[in-house]
């Protein structure tokens, strides 16, 4: 819940902004922060509306249900024309005219009257009002269910949205890497050719430096298609096809502190939403069980009558006779026995399969947040040691360059040396960055990403 507010309150800062913002970013690209990335998918994410609907209808499902925990109350009103040979007060069955009944007066089909009546009515099912309370507990259960639903799509929004904008980042840095080994390459390719052309080297030296430079830009295509696949997947993140945002991290990745965490399984919104799902699962089979009840209703109506054959006024067409009635009514159908017990059966299996769920989800979030601190601790003892890796690379290609330029190497050592420093700086890029999406998976495992967030401005702070 504490999160929920979080978003609330960054989400309120931002709206307007963003609503600035996109006005404004296009058709050029906008550079936002992880935060406002975050915050921007929240607002925009098609998902996330719809989440919000089924909240509004869970609501709306809980007033209606409150409506049925009072007494029926209405006004009806009739006007016909029937035989006189019986009791005059024929009427067509309506609610808040009790039945009359009469023995015959006579045989003649004619003689036809008019017959009116006014009732003002009121019913009230005794015992549907326990069925009626567990009604809207069942409501107010699924209200609470939508609720938990909804945080866990906020978690999955707001953790895809930043999972994108590092991956876009990533696959960034690996473009700058083999961008880097493209120019190393030409480079060499010159340097080679100049050799060459002095007959200093042999022609093969020229031609395997060809090859080194086609592959370097083979890689460098193959790193920039990947790089637009990943920004395909920042904007379906993001939930709005037509932004043009670009990531900015804000802060460099830096050291990180020790992975090792504590959780608190029961508060991951996942689990919270199975525990409502069970909630609801135990309400709906307590509604089905109260209708083994008998119906008791409580009856009331006070009405108007008018007759032609009594002389009301207007022939009858106006009533103008009190009357009253009140009463109870008991019913009790036997027969209903077993579809009611075969609707508890399936309520009690739906409930049992809740309760299995949630356990399973219990699992499921004590599983991921065990693979994901075993994520961070590698993608940490990996970022550890790519920076020692980096820099024994560039010594090793510059001191093959120098060797190779002083005829003292083979164009193969140089190639393997430039090949090694490209990987190195793709390595060194990504680890830091690996770092921070294991981060931020692990705080996608305990379900708060609040924490990520704030150890990334406390970066950005130092």
């Amino acid at each position: 819940m504490k999160g929920d507010r979080v978003w609330a309150r960054r989400l309120g800062v931002l709206a307007l902004a963003f609503s600035v913002t996109e006005t404004r970013a296009q058709p050029s690209r906008t550079s936002i922060t992880l935060d406002e990335a975050v915050a921007f998918a929240l607002a925009h994410h098609p998902r996330m509306r719809s989440v919000a609907a089924q909240v509004d209808a869970a609501h709306s499902r809980v007033d209606e249900a409150r409506t049925t925990e009072l007494p029926g109350l209405g006004v009806s009103a009739e006007i016909n024309r029937s035989t006189g040979n019986t009791v005059p007060g024929a009427f067509f069955p309506l609610t808040g005219f009790p039945t009359i009944s009469g023995a015959p007066r006579g045989r003649a089909f004619d003689g036809g009257a008019f017959q009116t009546g006014v009732s003002l009515w009121s019913t009230w099912d005794v015992t549907s009002v326990l069925e009626e309370a567990a009604r809207v507990d069942l409501a107010l259960a699924g209200a609470s269910e939508a609720r938990a639903e909804t945080s866990v799509q906020r978690l999955e929004i707001a953790y895809g949205a930043a999972d994108a904008f590092l991956a876009l980042l990533q696959a960034r840095e690996g473009v700058k890497a083999a961008r880097a080994g493209v120019d190393r390459a030409r480079v060499f390719a010159t340097v080679v050719k100049s050799l060459v052309a002095q007959d200093l080297r042999p022609g093969v030296d020229a031609a395997r430096a060809d090859a080194e430079l086609a592959l370097a830009e083979t890689d460098l295509a193959r790193a920039e298609q990947f790089e637009m696949e990943r920004r395909a997947a920042f904007v379906r993140a993001l939930g709005d096809p037509s932004s043009r945002l670009e990531p900015a991290l804000g802060a460099p990745p830096g050291a990180v502190d020790d992975p090792g965490r504590s959780q608190n399984v029961a508060e991951h919104p996942s689990v919270r939403a199975a525990d409502a799902a069970t909630l609801r699962s135990a309400r709906a089979e307590g509604v089905v069980k109260l209708e083994y009840l008998p119906r008791v209703q409580i009856l009331g109506a006070i009405w108007l009558r008018g007759s032609g054959i009594y002389g009301s006024p207007a022939d009858g067409i106006v009533p103008d006779v009190p009357n009253w009635a009140a009463g109870a009514t008991v019913s009790w159908s036997v027969l209903d026995i077993p579809g009611v017990e075969a609707r508890a059966r399936a309520a009690r299996a739906e409930h049992e399969g809740a309760v299995a769920r949630r356990d399973e989800t219990v699992l499921a979030v004590a599983s991921e947040m065990q693979s994901a601190t075993a994520a961070l601790r590698g993608a940490v003892n990996v970022a550890r040691t790519t920076p020692t890796a980096l820099v024994s690379a560039r010594q090793a290609e510059q001191q093959a360059l120098a060797r190779y330029r002083s005829a003292l190497a083979q164009a193969v050592e140089v190639a393997d040396a430039e090949r090694l420093l490209t990987q190195a700086e793709v390595n060194d890029a990504l680890a830091r960055l690996q770092v921070l999406r294991a981060e931020l998976l692990v705080a996608r495992a305990e379900g708060d990403l609040e924490p990520f967030f704030a150890s990334m401005r406390r970066r950005g702070e130092r």
